[in-house]
């Protein structure tokens, strides 16, 4: 009968969202790559007086420190969501990429930064595995591990 318990009990998590993802706000969530490299995605509090932006975004890794800083936003019409490097211009075109997220089934999740009740389990950054390898691959070693195009799935919320 324990096994039963808490064979189901296992079964019931992996296809649920933490508890913490159900009142937590994009501005205050942690993603980790799903590939175990020990990158997190964290977000927080949007750039002062640019209301264009939603949140604020770091990528990092234990040991490299913060390797990306952006800036999110959803566009117009469609409403695409991106991640926009704050150095970005015309001088430095890259630093661009769409942010996909999805629910924990995998289905698109319906997704309005600023007006969300909870964060979606999983996100896909689309190009960042082939922009960390160009910007770092000098560094590259066994103790520098590659980003890769990883899945991320929602860790915790910041306090």
């Amino acid at each position: 009968m324990h096994k039963l318990i808490a064979l189901s009990t296992v079964i019931s998590i992996g296809f649920t969202l933490p508890a913490a993802a159900q009142s937590c706000k994009l501005t205050q969530s942690i993603y980790r790559d799903v590939n175990g490299k020990g990158f997190e995605l964290i977000f927080g509090q949007p750039p002062k007086n640019r209301a264009v932006y939603g949140a604020s975004a770091v990528i990092k890794q234990a040991k490299q420190g913060v390797i990306y800083r952006f800036n999110l936003t959803q566009a117009n019409g469609y409403g695409s969501i991106s991640l926009i490097d704050p150095k970005r211009n015309n001088d430095n075109p890259s630093g661009f990429f769409v942010i996909n997220f999805f629910n924990s089934d995998l289905t698109s999740a319906p997704f309005m930064p600023g007006r969300e009740t909870s964060v979606p389990k999983y996100a896909f950054i689309n190009g960042i595995g082939a922009a960390h390898y160009y910007d770092y691959r000098r560094d590259f070693s066994n103790n520098i591990p590659m980003l890769l195009d990883a899945m991320w799935v929602f860790d915790r919320c910041q306090n």
